[in-house]
């Protein structure tokens, strides 16, 4: 797993915040889509990059969908940047009579 520190504790204090309100399944809908989302912008973001020989063709896919995935999941398990508190205030709005 990778490592990100310094991560806000506003972002996680929002989470918390929500995982109150929500049920366990429509938080982990939250977080899932937030992943999801980081890891669609984490992957146009290492298109730019140059990482070396190996990885080109489709190899060089695979490996960076994965890198991808691996970032995106560390940065959601960690607070990540508040879509999942976001998108859970959108859930409960859903939810109100």
């Amino acid at each position: 797993m990778v490592e990100i520190t310094g991560m806000s504790t506003l972002s996680q204090a929002k989470v918390h915040q929500q995982s109150q309100a929500l049920s366990e399944k429509e938080l982990e809908s939250a977080k899932e889509f937030e992943a999801v989302f980081l890891a669609q912008f984490v992957d146009e973001m290492m298109k730019t990059v140059d990482v070396g020989v190996s990885t080109g063709g489709k190899d060089g896919e695979m490996w960076r969908s994965f890198m991808s995935d691996a970032l995106s999941q560390g940065l959601v398990d960690r607070g990540g940047l508040g879509l999942a508190a976001n998108i859970g205030q959108v859930i409960s709005a859903y939810k109100r009579p």
